[in-house]
């Protein structure tokens, strides 16, 4: 039986969410949490941890729970964090929509009958402004725009059902931008796109790619998200709000910059310093790289496009996110983000340390600080 002040996590098998349970049990080592997972032997590993953890599936009608744990649910929850989603840019439209928006529909449901529910916390990302060019306060995204991918647009979608249900139940939005490292010193245990775009692009046969050197790139850690979302949550919640979980336009990198960086990085490497200078793509509009597509005779290079399309078209929008509401919320807690620059090189020196997870780092070898 579950206490009267339960918090439920869904996606605490995702990296967030893992990182999520440590910080909110460290924060409040009292907090009575339960964790929704797909797998029995997910269960069984955060009941090793001492995390109570129920079976189902976040995509299914009343979360594929049986009666009895739907209804224990119902009578205890008094917090939900929902950050189980399908990050892959790739998905299927069917698949993504699943989890993405199918998931949200469920979660909504579930709190609707809650009977002692105070917070509602759907993780969203920023980039459900989709080829919608300019600066994006933390408020309500207009409809009207054309998206990179389904990811983005599943995540758009969920998001009016948030906001609808507001109407009903004390939720709140949190936009996350890309999460590239657990930690400042570029540890990474979960590969996604940005890593990808890291180890094809430097001596790519692609002769251009989308890009403009003045884009934005709004990098943050796992760590970081994880600690001001508890935050946030516990001491900060206001229903109806919107928070934007990035680094911000002021201290975030350029493009021109970022990739500066990262080819000193991999020019210096032990394992490329023998190749001498990187070569990077032209960066080019994304229409003209439209073009250029269309156009393309070299199976080989057509193949690779299409393979990174959907991450790469990202780098051509001009995009900035405010986090004013967010730093003003988080002012004085001492959860601040490292310097951007520093775990982005960071980021990268372990990808090529570890032959992007292929290998184990060499523990002190390098220091990533």
């Amino acid at each position: 039986m579950y206490s009267s002040g339960l918090t439920l996590l869904t996606g605490a098998s995702g990296l967030l969410g893992r990182q999520l349970v440590r910080t909110l049990r460290s924060g409040r080592p009292d907090r009575d949490l339960v964790v929704l997972v797909r797998r029995p032997e997910q269960a069984a590993e955060f009941a090793r941890a001492g995390v109570a953890a129920v079976i189902g599936d976040v995509a299914e009608d009343r979360l594929g729970l049986s009666d009895d744990d739907y209804a224990r649910l119902a009578n205890s929850v008094m917090s939900i964090i929902h950050a189980a989603a399908d990050v892959r840019f790739d998905a299927p439209l069917e698949e993504s929509m699943a989890v993405n928006f199918g998931g949200v529909r469920h979660m909504l449901d579930l709190a609707r009958d809650c009977r002692k529910l105070e917070k509602f916390a759907h993780v969203s990302t920023v980039y459900v402004n989709g080829y919608r060019q300019g600066t994006f306060t933390e408020e309500p995204t207009p409809r009207g725009q054309r998206f990179v991918n389904y990811y983005q647009q599943c995540k758009f979608e969920a998001e009016g059902l948030v906001l609808e249900a507001m109407r009903q139940i004390p939720a709140s939005i949190y936009r996350l931008s890309l999460v590239i490292a657990d930690s400042p010193d570029g540890r990474v245990s979960q590969y996604n796109y940005f890593h990808h775009l890291l180890r094809v692009l430097p001596g790519s046969p692609l002769p251009m790619v989308p890009g403009d050197p003045q884009v934005v790139v709004d990098l943050v850690t796992n760590d970081w998200v994880a600690a001001a979302l508890a935050h946030l949550v516990d001491h900060r919640f206001t229903p109806g709000a919107i928070r934007h979980l990035c680094t911000g336009p002021e201290r975030s990198l350029r493009l021109g910059d970022a990739i500066e960086r990262v080819c000193r990085v991999v020019e210096t490497h032990p394992s490329r310093r023998a190749e001498g200078r990187v070569r990077i793509p032209k960066l080019v509009s994304i229409g003209e790289y439209n073009r250029f597509l269309t156009g393309c005779q070299d199976q080989t290079v057509r193949a690779l496009a299409e393979a990174i399309g959907h991450h790469v078209r990202l780098l051509g929008i001009r995009q900035s996110h405010l986090n004013t509401l967010t730093a003003e919320d988080l002012a004085g807690t001492g959860i601040e983000s490292a310097d951007p620059a520093l775990y982005l090189e960071n980021t990268v020196r372990f990808c090529l340390d570890t032959d992007w997870g292929r290998r184990t780092a060499v523990a002190d070898a390098n220091v990533y600080a």
